[in-house]
């Protein structure tokens, strides 16, 4: 008890100092997009903007047209990989400067795209937010109540007291510029880890051909199977996963599971807790 005492001491300890953690945690507003995605209004270039909010975005990415009302003339090369294992090789843009709420942040690299390529709807977004411009916070996403949360010291230990831990890996890409996470999941001959990303709002869970034998899963056909996951003896993920061929990873976890639960990350230390929606 004492052990575990003094690691929470520390954790709060390390969390940054700032006058809103007076004010208690802050919180940013997701807006419902396409019926399965989620947007934030981010103040950039001193203008309201919207951008997609994607915890497998890796690289925070803004448009041609945004780097241009910024004075960036994009430049150099950041190389990413898709779960398929397709190359993206994309210019960047530094510095730039969000502001949401209360809070101030800014991206160190992000990467220029133009996202009138997806679809007409995305051609109006300004660009697509991931979990980097969170680097270092521990932050809340509660997608069933629309927010995101920049916690303080006493939220956090509430959360801490409600939630259950769950093992998270931090994933640093592109050179460091990229940040996203990996949930574990086990299976009998170790843990996989799994990419946790809300784009993927279908319904089912993705799964390499080699980590889904040791689910349950067969490999033969590419149609939903039901799967049962246990990420930890308290959490169990119960649902429907495909098969994805070519995967370069164990496996993506999005909105199957973050959909329905509230899901803490320290973006710092990379610890996770999972409660209930709220």
């Amino acid at each position: 008890m004492l052990v575990k005492m003094l690691m929470m001491g520390a954790l709060l300890a390390a969390l940054p100092a700032g006058p809103s953690q007076d004010r208690g945690p802050q919180t940013i507003s997701l807006e419902l997009f396409q019926g399965k995605q989620f947007t934030v209004q981010a103040s950039v270039g001193g203008r309201e903007r919207t951008f997609l909010f994607d915890t497998g975005e890796g690289v925070t990415m803004i448009t041609p047209a945004l780097a241009r009302d910024l004075g960036c003339e994009p430049w150099g090369n950041v190389t990413a990989f898709r779960m398929t294992g397709e190359r993206l090789d994309l210019p960047r843009c530094d510095d730039v400067a969000f502001k949401m709420g209360n809070h101030a942040y800014t991206a160190p690299t992000t990467i220029v795209y133009d996202l009138g390529k997806l679809d007409a709807d995305t051609a109006r977004l300004d660009g697509s937010i991931g979990l980097d411009l969170f680097a270092g916070r521990i932050i809340t996403i509660r997608f069933a109540g629309r927010q995101i949360v920049i916690e303080t010291p006493g939220s956090l230990a509430a959360r801490m007291k409600s939630g259950l831990e769950v093992p998270v890996r931090l994933v640093r890409g592109a050179e460091g510029a990229a940040l996203d996470v990996n949930i574990g999941v086990n299976t009998p001959r170790g843990r996989a880890w799994m990419e946790l990303d809300s784009a993927n709002a279908g319904p089912t869970i993705f799964v390499s051909p080699q980590i889904a034998p040791l689910l349950g899963l067969r490999t033969d056909i590419r149609t939903a199977q039901p799967v049962s996951a246990t990420i930890t003896r308290d959490v169990v993920f119960t649902g429907q996963a495909r098969v994805f061929p070519n995967m370069i990873m164990d496996g993506n976890i999005g909105m199957q599971l973050m959909g329905r639960c509230d899901l803490t990350l320290d973006l710092g230390s990379g610890r996770g807790w999972i409660g209930k929606a709220q």
